[in-house]
Parts: C-alpha cells; sequence; structure tokens
C-alpha cells in the first residue's frame, strides 16, 4: 500500500499535506470558494464584455465581421497563451504567486479597458485581459487540486467550475445595472475591481501549495534526483513543457489536450451562436423567447456542475464522464428530432441538454488533467489542457459560423455534435488505459516494504481510484 506523504506547510512547521488528507475542513471549504470567485470573475467578465460591443459598434462604427471578430479570436489565442505559459511558470514559480499575478492583469486590464480613447486601445486591454484570464484559470485550477485532499479533488475541481457559469449570470446582472445608468465605461471599471479585491482575499488567506513548496525545498538541498521514483519526471523548478511531452506521459497529454480542444470548443460553439440559432427562421422565436431559453440552460449548466461534483466524490472519473457523454449524445439525437419547435418545447429540452451538454464539456477537461499528472508537473498539465481548450473555442466559433451560413439550423447543428463528442469519448477511453498503465508500472516497480520517494507516491496517488 502507498503511505501517505507529509510536507511541510506555508507557515513552516511541520504538517500533514492537505492534499493527502481524507477529510474536508472549514479551511479547505474557504480556500475552494476564493478560488471559485476567481473562476466567477472569469465568466463575468467574458459576459460583461459581451454586452460593451454593441455599444461600441454603433458609437465608434465598428465592424462585427472585422474589429469585433478580430477581438474575440485573438482573445482566445491569447487565453491559450497564458495558460500554456502560466502552468509552466506554477510548478516554478509557485501556484498561489502565478494566480496572484495573473488576476492582477486580467482585472487591471479590464478595468483600464475603460478609459480606452479609440477601439485600437480597447483592443490592446482586452488581449492583455484575456491573456490574464486565461492564466489564472490554469493557475487556480492547479492550486485548488493540490489543496484539496486526493479523494476529492476531482468533484471539488468540477464544482468550482460552476462558478464560470454563474459568473455569467452575474456579468449579465452587472450589465443590465449599470449600462443604462453609468455606461460601457463604468461597467468595464466594476468588472476589472471585483477581481482585484478577490484576489487580495485570496491572497491574505490561501497558502502556497504544500506539494510545491515541498518540491522546492527538496531542489534546494540537491536532493532532486534521489527524490524521482521510476518513471516520474522532475519536480519542482526543474519541470519544464518538454517534461509531460516525454515518455512515458507524452501520450497521456497528447489525449488530455485532444479532450481539452473539443470539449471547449463544442461547449463554447452552443454558447455563443445558441440565440442565433433559435431566431433563425426555424424555429423563429423572438429575442425575449431565445433569451429565456439560454437563460434557463446557462443555470441549469450551473446546477450540472455541482452534481456532477457531488457525484465525482463517489464514482470514478472515468466512468462517470463517460456516462455523461454518452447523456450528451442522446440529448443532442433528441433536439435533431424534435418535431414541431415550439418555445414551449425548445425551454424543456434545452432545459435538460443545458444540465447535461455543459456538464460534459465544461470541467471535465479540468478534472481529467488535474488527475492526470503528479504534483510536480500538475501546473503545466492543467496548462496544455486550457491551451488545447482556448484553440478549440477559436475553432468552434469559426465551425459554428460557418455551418450557420451554410444553411445549417438548430437541428443540423446539434446532430454535427455527435462527432465531436465521439473524438471526446475516444479520448476518455486512451487515457483510462494510460491510467491503468501507469498504476501497474508504479506498482510493479516499487517494493511495497520500502519508503516511497515523494515524487512516486504522488504519481501513484494520482492514477489511483
Amino acid at each position: 500500500m502507498a503511505r501517505t506523504v507529509s510536507s511541510v506547510d506555508g507557515s513552516g512547521t511541520g504538517a500533514a499535506d492537505s492534499s493527502t488528507s481524507e477529510r474536508l475542513t472549514p479551511r479547505h471549504w474557504l480556500y475552494f470558494s476564493l478560488i471559485a470567485l476567481v473562476l466567477l470573475c472569469d465568466g463575468m467578465d467574458v459576459t460583461i464584455v459581451s454586452h460593451v460591443f454593441p455599444t461600441l459598434i454603433k458609437s465608434w462604427g465598428v465592424s462585427v465581421g472585422g474589429g469585433i471578430a478580430f477581438v474575440v479570436a485573438v482573445g482566445f489565442l491569447a487565453m491559450g497563451l497564458g495558460a500554456v505559459v502560466a502552468g509552466g511558470l506554477s510548478d516554478r514559480w509557485g501556484r498561489k504567486s502565478v494566480l496572484i499575478g495573473s488576476v492582477l492583469v486580467f482585472g487591471g486590464a479590464t478595468a483600464l479597458g475603460g478609459t480606452s480613447g479609440d477601439f485600437t486601445a480597447f483592443a490592446v486591454w482586452r488581449i492583455l485581459a484575456c491573456l490574464g484570464m486565461g492564466a489564472a484559470m490554469a493557475s487556480g485550477n492547479t492550486l485548488l487540486a493540490d489543496l484539496i485532499p486526493e479523494r476529492r479533488r476531482a468533484a471539488l475541481i468540477a464544482t468550482a467550475y460552476a462558478g464560470v457559469g454563474l459568473g455569467t449570470t452575474v456579468g449579465a446582472v452587472l450589465a443590465g445595472t449599470l449600462l443604462p445608468t453609468s455606461g460601457w465605461r463604468m461597467l468595464l471599471v466594476v468588472g476589472g475591481l471585483i477581481p482585484l479585491v478577490v484576489i487580495a482575499a485570496l491572497a491574505a488567506v490561501v497558502p502556497e501549495s504544500p506539494a510545491f513548496l515541498s518540491a522546492k525545498r527538496g531542489a534546494g538541498r540537491g536532493g532532486a534526483k534521489a527524490a524521482r521514483g521510476p518513471g516520474v519526471r522532475p519536480s519542482g523548478s526543474e519541470v519544464s513543457m518538454g517534461t509531460i511531452m516525454a515518455r512515458p506521459l507524452a501520450p497521456t497529454t497528447i489525449l488530455i489536450w485532444l479532450f481539452g480542444f473539443f470539449s471547449l470548443g463544442t461547449q463554447l460553439l452552443i454558447a455563443q451562436y445558441l440565440p442565433t440559432l433559435l431566431q433563425l427562421p426555424v424555429p423563429g422565436l423572438s429575442t425575449v423567447q431565445s433569451s429565456a431559453i439560454v437563460g434557463v440552460y446557462g443555470l441549469a449548466s450551473v446546477l450540472g456542475g455541482v452534481v456532477l461534483g457531488a457525484i465525482l466524490a463517489r464514482v470514478s472519473r472515468f466512468l462517470i464522464i463517460g456516462i455523461v457523454l454518452g447523456l450528451a449524445a442522446v440529448m443532442s439525437v433528441v433536439v435533431y428530432v424534435l418535431p414541431n419547435p415550439s418555445f414551449s418545447s425548445l425551454i424543456v429540452v434545452l432545459g435538460i441538454t443545458g444540465f447535461i451538454l455543459p456538464t460534459a464539456f465544461g470541467p471535465t477537461r479540468s478534472v481529467l488533467a488535474a488527475m492526470a499528472y503528479p504534483a510536480s508537473m500538475r501546473g503545466a498539465g492543467i496548462g496544455v489542457t486550457e491551451f488545447g481548450g482556448r484553440l478549440g473555442a477559436a475553432a468552434g466559433g469559426v465551425a459554428g459560423g460557418t455551418l450557420i451560413a451554410a444553411g445549417m439550423g438548430l437541428s443540423g447543428i446539434f446532430l454535427v455534435l455527435l462527432l465531436p463528442i465521439g473524438v471526446l469519448l475516444v479520448s476518455l477511453n486512451g487515457l483510462r488505459a494510460q491510467s491503468l498503465r501507469t498504476t501497474e508500472s508504479v506498482e510493479t516497480k516499487v517494493d511495497p516494504t520500502e519508503s516511497l520517494p515523494t515524487s512516486t507516491a504522488a504519481a501513484r496517488e494520482t492514477v489511483m481510484e
């Protein structure tokens, strides 16, 4: 049996690593809440900026297909770049340090976007904010994974991701309140200050990752080489992007990148184009009706994330994610075959779909990435996954617009979803096979009568259910 790995907490006193204890304490819930608020700010920021775009189009004469589309596309790419850079840096400089810096960048850039004198200045601030948002998502998930007990890790990461959906609702309320009375500039200033307040509280309360501090001390004592277990790459400050792309982790990294690409890409394809699809000649809904359905879809996605988190605390992540993806395929077919789609039938069917599809496509990539890597390289792994997801988001936006322009409607788009769902199921099965192989490799190379090196124990805990 694997022994419990101990480390030293941020205060410098001997303490059990918070990620190895089985019991959730009030302290764990406090850490979870503050990091979930960071993710909420991510969803809020994206929403308030989407409400600013129509005003910029009217005030500055910006075109949708030119300036706005450019900012959106480059913004997604900046999020991906921020994620992959922050993931690697968090394994070198610390998860908390990188998270604080990331939120300062995206909150500050959003607030300063309200001072823009023209669209060029706005675009620069917006792209910088997206860079920080991508970095905050990767480093925030990494810090949460390190601070939460191993057997509760997948559940709380999935639940925290529901904060992104809740942030969408908060952003919509904020926009509806401030835009008519104070204008878009004040909306951006307030939207930028909120994450700065959250990160100030987080900086004062949440500690640095115990696993990172332990690895850093080991490297400082010159014991990094001795601490490496069979098949486990360097830890702490030695980790690089090449590490997770080398054997034996390369297949896992490729599969998780693929999963991230298709999961977030598919999720945002629906999120971006659902209002447009509902207002096409078929089904021909009004703006008020489509907004009501989108609102129900969003609230259902938050509930779905919470329920997924509760189930993941008790069931294998591979099993439950596979089941949810299967249900997503079923609901895609249901939408496709829905006869005479009226407002009443669509609000019910798409409400159920909102409970399932965003749950299958949203938090699952972060759950898989956090559980696939030992703590010493978890930041790089999550960063690569988010990079793939953001690229997928850009590709999904292009694909959705192209298909709609070619005449494909609501039912056709949902039928097309079966293709990415199939890819996700194949990737998930591959990740499960890699997890089993890693478990067997670690257990056959370690004498159970001897003490486990820290990195080997972390690798075993990562792949064990």
